[in-house]
């Protein structure tokens, strides 16, 4: 974690759902901008000038109803989540995630030391690091190394795993800065996001508390030669289209866009996660929630593992599981980013043709529901397939269903239970429609001392047509069915890869 980072600014609903599994969701959803700060997207060509189009977004007084679920009246109102997506920086984010992990039990905190190398043990891994405010080395003994090292990772490194992809896709100039001034430059609605296109800059200006801090993106032009060639001072007065403004600079980056994917995430018991294993164009926000994604998936397997639920067999479904994800997702990402980089080159169209153009193009990475609750597992050893395919999704939309390998669609078991506030640690059976399973499926969990939790539910959607499910804990469903498997012990098998 880096002091006044606020690269990230979005926290998606499906990492959203996440906190609200870890207890955070409520800390995170109230933190950064103000209540009554809307998070609407702009198109224009500077504070300046007239917008070319408007997504609008809710405020945190706006997104609420009054019985607590998400208010109707906005693009997302309907997604199925208890948890709609949140716009918060980095910059609030971290310390709140950051003090979770120090008051969680068992876990110790080493802010202040630099990793260097790790040593293969017969039985786990050694880790080697630096204490930076003594200069003294540390030594770390464990099963499992997960390195989680950002996109120049030296556990990466050292595992001898390359990225493929697209290694240059633009370059761009971040500063965080303080001025209040910037609020003061909406005549109307203030907005979370600018984007912003003029003849002398294009970038985006994003709103962190919605009243002094402000993150400015400004792309440096394809022939520039290096960074330098866009004054870091003027552009942002370019950007911003106003020429006496004085501002704090908090923080600079220079940095490259990319779409790139680690080879694989596992060499033995050590791993990747996150930018360590992929990193791609910022399209949709969905960087760092991949990287939560990656590690809900992973940290399950390995407590099964730890905790003698599972053999270390389970482990070889995560790169299978989620290795294709990312890839499908850094596409999306990069085909939304030179979609969008094409309205640029249409300057012959008309004013009002524009500003749709540009409203469809972008709609789907502000209501990204298929980035969310799209994805499907469509070749783990993990799951029990049946004869139906799982639905298509794209970066805007998702069509919900029960079929194996998709994430359980959401719905309320209660006025205040989200369904997935009730499943268990591990897996979970749900019954419908009055059903009880056979005393023999519990029974081959309880034999197998693999944690099952049993849930009666009801609900009325017609892709709930099974009587059964049975859901991991990372909501993604490994059986269905409408009575007893004829072999129970070998859908445990394959539950936990026991035959892998």
């Amino acid at each position: 974690m880096q002091a006044g980072d606020a690269k990230c600014n979005t926290v998606s609903a499906r990492t959203m759902e996440t906190f609200r599994r870890l207890g955070v969701a409520n800390q995170v959803r109230a933190a950064g901008l103000p209540d009554d700060y809307p998070t609407d997207a702009v198109f224009t060509a500077g504070f300046d000038g007239p917008e070319i189009t408007r997504i609008k977004l809710p405020s945190r007084n706006e997104r609420m109803g009054p019985d607590g679920h998400s208010a109707p009246g906005f693009l997302d109102s309907d997604w199925l989540t208890p948890e709609p997506v949140v716009r918060l920086s980095q910059y609030f984010l971290n310390p709140i995630l950051y003090q979770y992990a120090k008051d969680f039990p068992n876990i110790t905190l080493l802010p202040e030391a630099v990793f260097r190398r790790y040593e293969t043990m017969e039985n786990g891994v050694r880790v080697i690091a630096d204490s930076i405010p003594n200069d003294e080395p540390i030594e770390l003994e464990g099963t499992y190394l997960v390195g989680c090292d950002g996109a120049r990772s030296a556990v990466r490194k050292q595992m001898g795993v390359k990225f493929r992809g697209d290694s240059q896709l633009g370059r761009t100039r971040s500063t965080l800065v303080r001025c209040p001034q910037i609020r003061d430059l909406y005549k109307n609605r203030p907005a979370w996001m600018n984007w912003i296109t003029n003849s002398k800059v294009s970038g985006v200006c994003i709103a962190i508390d919605g009243k002094e801090l402000w993150l400015l993106h400004r792309s440096v032009p394809a022939t520039a030669v290096d960074f330098e060639d866009l004054n870091a001072d003027q552009s942002i007065r370019d950007l911003l289209g106003v020429g006496n403004l004085k501002w704090e600079t908090i923080q600079h980056v220079d940095w490259t866009a990319r779409r790139l994917v680690a080879e694989k995430f596992r060499v033995g018991n050590v791993f990747i996660e996150g930018d360590a294993a992929h990193i791609w164009i910022p399209m949709a926000g969905y960087g760092m929630n991949a990287g939560v994604a990656d590690a809900m998936n992973l940290s399950w397997m390995m407590a099964a593992v730890l905790l003698g639920h599972a053999p270390p067999s389970i482990l070889d479904a995560h790169e299978k599981e989620r290795h294709p994800i990312t890839e499908q997702v850094s596409r999306l990402a990069m085909a939304k980013a030179l979609e969008l980089a094409g309205r640029h080159t249409q300057k012959e169209l008309r004013p009002e043709v524009v500003a749709n153009k540009v409203y469809e193009i972008n709609v789907p990475q502000f209501i990204c529901e298929g980035l969310n609750f799209g994805y499907f597992y469509d070749n783990s050893p993990l799951i029990v397939y049946d004869d139906e395919a799982p639905p298509s999704y794209d970066m805007g939309n998702a069509t919900p269903s029960t079929v194996p390998g998709c994430r359980l669609p959401h719905f309320w078991a209660n006025d205040d239970d989200s369904i997935y506030d009730l499943l268990g640690p591990y897996y979970s059976l749900l019954q419908f429609h009055g059903r009880t399973i056979d005393r023999s499926f519990t029974d081959a969990f309880e034999v197998h001392q693999l944690p099952l939790t049993v849930i009666d539910a009801e609900v009325k959607a017609p892709y709930f047509c099974h009587d059964f499910l049975l859901v991991r804990s990372d909501q993604h469903i490994c059986w269905r069915g409408n009575a007893l498997p004829d072999d129970v012990p070998a859908i445990i098998a394959t539950l936990t890869n026991r035959s892998g």
